[in-house]
């Protein structure tokens, strides 16, 4: 069977658990062990939803860049180096819709010059913050071509660590020239300078008169630049950025990382997938207070959020690196990590009144949907997550709320545990412009429960034909490979009959597609 393909139409969705055992054999219940309630109001808006929410990253680290995008020797490579199936891949999956670059902890030692002209006049570069050398062979005009491939919106992050108003200007002159596309009008200013392990670190009150000097003159370059500013999960230093560069700023950011550990043989299933709420927490903090230090910036548009960077990271003792202890970057995704993506995706929605750009940390390999090995390449068991979001939701963003169990988790957070509080049913709901068309997410948060869940519109109806989309995998640690491509893939399946409930496999992810009369 195709995983991917149409498993055809059922009489009514309470066929879609025959349907279930169907692909994934009998390791779903007959009769559902949880139940739940969604409501959803198509007509109460609650925010549009900006392509730049799928959006990705791409650093300088590891093998994301070269031996990832990038790599010249491979067969598999276009004329400029640009491993051709891999674009392939970002593209099926929705593209990256903005991709930002060059860092991340590298951007704040980065000498953008240093990667432009014939390559075998670049210089070679020991990098500080990665601790390795850097070729330079991946720059500036590589970068720009990768986006006009992908079709995908640039974002590039100068350097405000060691590097200079002058630099950065220039930087902002060269990807003005016509004969480079696309145009690059967003720019990062710095990178985490509120962190000890950043070069250039300093106080708020420091990064704020920077970024002030440096945005007013990148823009007497390109007027209409979008200028993204460092925040933080610090009340602190997000006031004094605030109260001394928030008037000129697009997007204040935020980087937020979950972490697992059950390659130490942890049960890590209940904590990493109520991470998303402990997101979504600090997210409207950051907002509440956006919201109340906006009306003495005297903006002409309400300032933004930028999940600049997120992922959850894979853990384990006596792994990593002396800059990075017990990470490993490469380990493969699995369902978890899944329902912890479309978590932060469902999060970001419910959100998108303010959050209109999220980074995924990243693109290829380290944490990524797509892994690229030498012969090939693996979709990852978040790929279809990506995809599903990216290219079947709909741009408004609804009210839904769900009746279900709750339960609580205790997570590592920044060095200390906390006690939070999720959801077994986690819902979002979008629907088309014209409200003829509603897409609903739907994430079974129960390790080994099917649930079903009764469906109630607010003054709408379903039309016939309802398309299901559902991720699930038997085994929570099964993971793609080359060898094994299709393991935790999503399957696809028409429905007809009243809308009624929907019957989910335990561990899912879940995406409903709609028409309403």
């Amino acid at each position: 069977m195709d995983r991917r393909a149409f498993l055809g139409t059922a009489s009514g969705l309470a066929a879609t658990s025959a349907a279930w055992k169907a692909a994934w054999g009998a390791s779903l219940q007959a009769t559902p062990a949880a139940r739940a309630t969604v409501t959803i109001d198509p007509g109460r808006e609650i925010g549009r939803m900006d392509p730049k929410l799928y959006g990705h990253f791409l650093e300088h680290v590891e093998r994301v860049v070269y031996g990832g995008v990038f790599d010249p020797g491979s067969r598999l490579a276009d004329d400029l180096g640009l491993r051709k199936d891999v674009v392939a891949a970002i593209r099926e999956m929705g593209g990256a819709r903005v991709l930002r670059w060059p860092g991340g902890n590298f951007a704040s030692y980065y000498r953008w010059k240093d990667g432009i002209g014939p390559r075998e006049k670049r210089p070679r570069r020991y990098d500080v913050a990665w601790r390795n050398y850097e070729s330079n062979r991946f720059g500036t005009d590589e970068y720009l071509a990768l986006c006009r491939h992908l079709g995908c919106e640039p974002f590039i992050t100068v350097n405000m660590g060691n590097g200079t108003l002058e630099e950065a200007c220039e930087w902002v002159e060269y990807c003005r020239l016509s004969d480079r596309q696309p145009p690059v009008r967003i720019w990062g200013l710095g990178n985490e300078l509120y962190g000890r392990w950043q070069v250039g670190h300093c106080t708020a009150a420091e990064y704020a008169h920077k970024a002030e000097q440096f945005g007013q003159f990148m823009r007497s370059v390109e007027l209409d630049l979008k200028l993204v500013g460092v925040g933080s999960r610090s009340p602190e230093w997000n006031d004094s950025v605030l109260k001394g560069c928030g008037a000129m700023l697009d997007w204040l950011t935020i980087h937020l990382y979950g972490h697992r550990t059950f390659l130490d043989g942890d049960d890590d299933f209940d904590s990493i997938v109520a991470t998303p709420a402990l997101f979504e927490r600090e997210i409207k903090e950051m907002i509440d207070q956006i919201a109340a230090l906006e009306p003495a910036m005297r903006r002409r548009e309400p300032l933004k959020v930028c999940l600049e960077e997120w992922n959850d990271r894979h853990m384990k003792k006596g792994a990593g690196t002396t800059r990075n202890p017990g990470l490993i970057r490469e380990s493969p995704r699995n369902i978890v990590d899944a329902l912890f993506v479309a978590g932060v995706f469902n999060c970001c929605q419910r959100l998108s009144a303010r959050v209109t750009m999220t980074n995924y940390v990243f693109v290829v390999n380290a944490h990524g949907p797509i892994f690229a090995y030498p012969d090939g390449l693996v979709k990852s068991a978040v790929f279809d997550v990506f995809r599903l979001y990216a290219t079947r939701l709909q741009p408004v963003a609804v009210q839904a709320n769900a009746q279900c169990e709750k339960f609580s988790a205790l997570i590592s957070w920044e060095g200390r545990q906390q006690q939070v509080a999720a959801e077994r049913l986690d819902v979002s709901a979008t629907r088309s412009v014209d409200g003829r068309k509603l897409s609903v997410a739907l994430l079974n948060r129960y390790k080994t429960s099917t649930m079903r869940v009764a469906l109630e519109l607010s003054g709408r109806a379903p039309a016939a034909g309802v398309a299901l989309h559902s991720l699930y995998a038997p085994d929570i640690n099964a993971v793609n490979s080359l060898q094994e491509p299709d393991k935790v893939r999503s399957v696809s399946r028409a429905l007809n009959g009243a809308l009624q409930y929907v019957d989910l496999p335990p561990h899912s992810v879940n995406l409903l597609e709609l028409t309403l009369t």
